[in-house]
């Protein structure tokens, strides 16, 4: 049963158990009928016996007669179920029944039960000297009767089967919900959203367990937000001192125009440019992390997308290479912190600018269903690189001089929200290219 569900499991078993429990009591209900059935009609036949000796004192003397009298004598039993036969002292049959063979029994002529392929038959000696008396029952008869009894007391059972199932999946389900509310809980709980899970009256066996996953929370918790802080705290220090390094190169690069140090002046300003950019995302990438993104605000993403397009068409390796296609002109509101939102948008345009092809647009596309697509050239991008490319450091090329937080910090915030970012490569109709596409929640 590896790899089975405990609801499965439980319900297997517990049918199982009771399937064979049900056949054991089958088997045993059987076993008795059968013997009480055979008991009973062994009585009857032993009593129609019984009620024939009388008749055999006078066989000899008015076997007509007799014979109409024993007729009576057995009307009350079923004609079609019992054969009587009356054998005289050699042999011969003197009076039988019409449902009776004409030739005797092959029985030995003493008292008791004898079976025959065809009947059983109860022999004893008559009140005449010399005569007995042999009442024999079809086993047909006999097999019928046996089937109807087991039937009808084995057969009931049948229903308890399929009743059983459902009583058995009714209350192990009914049993295990507790058990479903809290991994449900457990599954919904995540590095947004660490808070402690309720008291949901748990059975004595799972109180344990809950304790014990808040305690991990709460302690998972108390680490994440030290790390947080600790990386907030780190990046918005280093702010001022790298402005002030960069401001201090920058100057020195000037004065050093036009000397063999200008060149390597200038590498150090265009490094200093990069730690401070890996420095403000870092700052950002703590803020989404810390669920600033999860504030429900209605913000009209149009025009924060219209805000971040002009300023980035003002860049001189931007320009109009970057193109906006809006199916839905209307507002667009989406439920979250402008600010975050404009990280989200900012980082997402700074990933095609810094990693697409130069020489191709960047575009844009507003869709109806909710959906923001952008896109922009570039080779193709291997599925195994996608998949990485939501996690914090990792880029998809060794191009450009961004740090790998892009696109995790705008994962990051789509999920917050409740929306999606999916990465694709080529382009769909496309040989080529990048794109990625945010899926926003409808407002409630």
């Amino acid at each position: 049963m590896a790899g089975r569900s405990l609801v499965s499991r439980l319900i297997w078993l517990l049918c199982s158990s009771m399937a064979g429990l049900w056949l054991l009591g089958s088997v045993t209900a059987g076993m008795l009928t059968v013997f009480e059935i055979n008991e009973r009609l062994d009585n009857a036949i032993e009593e129609v016996a019984q009620r024939l000796l009388p008749a055999t004192y006078d066989v000899v003397q008015q076997p007509q007669a007799m014979q109409q009298m024993v007729r009576q004598l057995v009307a009350t039993t079923d004609p079609k179920a019992l054969a009587y036969q009356i054998i005289g002292p050699t042999g011969e049959i003197v009076m039988r029944s019409d449902n009776a063979p004409e030739t005797p029994f092959q029985v030995p002529r003493q008292t008791g039960f004898h079976d025959i392929p065809r009947y059983r038959v109860y022999a004893q000696p008559a009140a005449a000297d010399g005569y007995f008396v042999e009442v024999a029952e079809p086993a047909a008869h006999r097999s019928e009767a046996l089937w109807r009894a087991v039937g009808l007391t084995v057969g009931p059972l049948l229903l308890f089967l399929p009743l059983s199932w459902f009583l058995i999946r009714w209350a192990v389900f009914r049993s295990m919900s507790s058990l479903d509310r809290l991994r449900w809980e457990i599954g919904h709980r995540d590095g947004s959203n660490l808070s402690l899970i309720p008291d949901m009256g748990l059975p004595t066996e799972l109180a344990p367990i809950l304790a014990a996953v808040n305690r991990l929370l709460e302690r998972l918790g108390r680490a994440l937000a030290a790390e947080r802080q600790f990386a907030a705290n780190s990046a918005h220090e280093l702010r001022t001192p790298i402005a002030a390094v960069r401001a201090q190169m920058q100057l020195l690069s000037a004065q050093l125009a036009g000397t063999q140090h200008a060149e390597r002046a200038a590498r150090v300003v265009n490094q200093i440019k990069g730690l401070s950019s890996l420095a403000e995302k870092l700052l950002q990438l703590s803020r989404t992390g810390a669920g600033v993104g999860m504030q429900q605000d209605p913000v009209d993403i149009l025009t924060v997308l219209q805000v971040l397009v002009d300023e980035f068409r003002r860049r001189e390796d931007v320009g109009d290479r970057l193109v906006v296609n809006a199916e839905c002109r209307d507002e667009f509101i989406v439920l979250g912190e402008l600010d975050i939102l404009g990280i989200t948008l900012r980082n997402l345009i700074e990933n095609a600018v810094r990693y697409g092809a130069p020489d191709e647009p960047i575009e844009i596309v507003i869709e109806r269903g909710r959906q923001i697509r952008l896109l922009n050239g570039g080779a193709i991008i291997s599925s195994e690189t996608l998949e990485g490319l939501k996690k914090p450091f990792v880029r998809g090329s060794s191009v450009g001089a961004g740090g790998g937080l892009g696109l995790a910090i705008v994962d990051s915030v789509m999920k917050q929200i409740g929306g999606s970012l999916t990465l694709i490569s080529p382009v769909m109709g496309r040989g080529s290219g990048f794109e990625a596409r945010l899926v926003f929640p409808e407002p409630n």
